[in-house]
């Protein structure tokens, strides 16, 4: 399994892109976690955690599409090097009011520039693009979804102990030191950016996205939603059981199953179309996430949420291999931004339903704003079926195309068929 990837990662200038995207996209996985935390500790509400969370998740979801045009257009390192300072600037605003517990409407202001910082996971994504041949596209992008998962495995635990048992802010603090360091090497290495669109003489998708792009950010939307309630629910869930200071490893037992599940996902050569493979683990995550519903107790929890956790990296690798099948590979970032909008509004009024209900009526219930959002994944792609189909079968593809090296069925995706 581990020479599918070593094959990809020694294409030159692979590794390095590949271990400082990792690093600065820390953010990523610590960001929220360590602001829902650091408001509830200081001013002793899940219900106004969640609001920022969620104004801060709302307005990243809504800044992704322009930053990721700009990107687009003028190349990674002029547009991301004003973005990152803007993250920067906002989180040392949130840490400077909650630390004086100030107006929340002041958290609102910090939350949103910080969350002005571009399509910081769209970036190393990008890059494969640009470096790999199609048939290797979807190993790369299995590969990128078990790296976010590192990142949340490591991320929330590291998050929550840092802030329950050393200092409220240090999350956001190492977090932010992590992507100036990780966005400073990303950027500068030249070699395997992207071309500028300007430099190709293409043009933005503006609102003339394939029906494909559109039904998968449907489904990113409702994964949105159940993440957003999940992320908020899972604190609360073990603050009930009197421990709320590894909350953070019960988060990073699901992303360890999501980081395996995205391995084994991606190094395997799938006889199944691109179209039903969304739909079967969507179906699956809706299985998971009822189930962690109705977990008894926290060790319970843990054991389902391991399961459960590993079918999210596949799904979110079939739901960018989609877009990358049908947009131009100049797009592409643009392309992935409308995915990432529509997890992150999903994101946003998860948490603050979820937020809500937490308080006035215990965790359970954001739980079960996580478990309905995760059956509404399955329902979205089962009713985008068509669309789905439409966009990304080739013409009488039964099965992917067969490897005559090695007799072996193995998934090749189409020239775009915008390109």
């Amino acid at each position: 399994m581990l020479d599918t990837y070593r094959g990809i990662l020694t294409r030159p200038g692979a590794f390095a892109f590949a271990w400082s995207g990792l690093l600065s996209r820390l953010p990523m996985a610590m960001f929220n976690i360590s602001v829902i935390l650091m408001v509830q500790i200081q001013y002793d509400s899940y219900s106004m955690a969640g609001r920022v969370a969620a104004i801060g998740t709302l307005v990243w979801a809504f800044q992704t599409v322009p930053t990721a045009r700009l990107v687009d257009r003028i190349g990674q390192r002029s547009a991301m090097i004003p973005l990152s300072i803007m993250f920067v600037v906002g989180a040392v605003i949130v840490i400077w009011t909650a630390m004086s517990r100030g107006p929340e409407w002041l958290l609102w202001v910090g939350v949103a520039v910080a969350s002005v910082s571009g399509p910081v996971g769209s970036l190393t994504r990008a890059r494969w693009s640009h470096i790999l041949p199609d048939d290797e596209i979807h190993t790369a992008f299995a590969l990128e979804g078990a790296l976010d998962e590192v990142l949340f495995i490591g991320g929330p635990a590291l998050a929550t102990i840092l802030a329950t048992v050393v200092w409220p802010p240090l999350g956001l603090i190492v977090c932010t030191v992590a992507m100036i360091v990780g966005m400073s090497f990303l950027l500068s290495q030249t070699s395997t950016q992207p071309p500028k669109r300007k430099e190709t003489g293409g043009a933005s998708l503006g609102l003339r996205l394939p029906m494909a792009v559109v039904a998968v950010s449907l489904i990113a939307t409702a994964l949105g939603l159940m993440f957003g309630a999940f992320d908020i629910s899972a604190v609360a869930f073990a603050d009930e059981h009197g421990l709320k200071s590894v909350s953070g490893v019960t988060l990073a037992v699901l992303s360890i199953g999501s980081l395996l599940g995205g391995l084994f996902y991606g190094s395997r050569h799938w006889r199944m179309p691109l179209w039903k493979r969304t739909v079967v683990f969507a179906g699956l995550v809706g299985i998971g996430f009822v189930a962690l519903g109705v977990a008894p107790n926290l060790l319970i929890f843990s054991v389902i949420g391991f399961f459960a956790g590993f079918t999210i990296a596949p799904t979110i690798t079939n739901i960018d291999s989609v877009v990358q099948r049908v947009v131009k590979s100049d797009q592409i970032t643009e392309g992935m931004a409308w995915v990432r909008i529509g997890i992150g509004i999903g994101v946003a009024f998860g948490a603050w339903i979820a937020g809500y209900l937490i308080q006035t009526q215990g965790a359970r219930y954001g739980l079960a704003v996580a478990a309905i959002s995760a059956v509404l994944v399955f329902v979205l792609a089962v009713a985008t079926i068509p669309l789905l189909k439409r966009g990304t079968e080739r013409e009488g593809e039964g099965e992917a195309p067969r490897d005559l090296a090695s007799d072996v069925l193995v998934e090749k995706p189409p020239v775009p068929p915008l390109a």
